[in-house]
This record gives C-alpha cells, structure tokens and sequence, in this order.
C-alpha cells in the first residue's frame, strides 16, 4: 500500500496490492503466534503450586507439556511461564521489598 499527503492535509491512497508479500506460516508453528497463547487458569493454579513448593519453572513447564502430550498442545511458551511468574511477583510486592538500602 502506497499512501501520500495531499496538499490540504489529507491522504490517499496511491497504489494497493491485495496479494500476499510474504510467507505464511506453516500449521504446525501457529501455536507460537502470540494472539494463540495464553496461560489459562488451571495452568495458573499449577505454576502457583510448583512455584510455592520450590520446582524450577524449566521443570514445571516440561512436566505440564508432559500431562498435555507435548508442549503445542499447552498453548504457552516457557518465557510466558517466566512472564506470569515475573508480573505475579511484581503485583504482590509489598513496600520494603525493592531490596533497597
């Protein structure tokens, strides 16, 4: 798509091709496409218990992947995993846990 700029402000559309320019991804990658990923709740429940009882998230993750029959099948990567693990720490930082001096 090719856009310019009029003279009074507005734009135009100059050229428009409706044809693919790149490569679609293959069906047995759209599982790592972000808007097909999500942590669900029973996962949360999960990652929360492994969490409390010290199992490293590496760990938790394989065994997860293991209970779904492989790791396409859970519907998240293991940096989601670590990015819930991070944000759930953030959000339950109370004052004085910064580490400061």
């Amino acid at each position: 798509m090719e856009v310019s700029r009029r003279l009074t402000g507005t734009f135009h559309i100059t050229q428009l091709t409706l044809e693919h320019n790149h490569y679609l991804s293959s069906p047995n990658k759209t599982h790592l496409f972000r808007a097909h990923r999500d942590v669900v709740s029973a996962h949360v429940a999960q990652i929360d218990i492994s969490h409390s009882v010290g199992i490293p998230p590496k760990s938790s993750h394989d065994l997860m992947a293991l209970q779904a029959g492989r790791r396409e099948n859970l519907g998240f990567t293991i940096q989601d995993y670590r990015n819930y693990l991070h944000s759930k720490r953030t959000r339950d930082m109370l004052v004085g846990d910064t580490g400061g001096t």
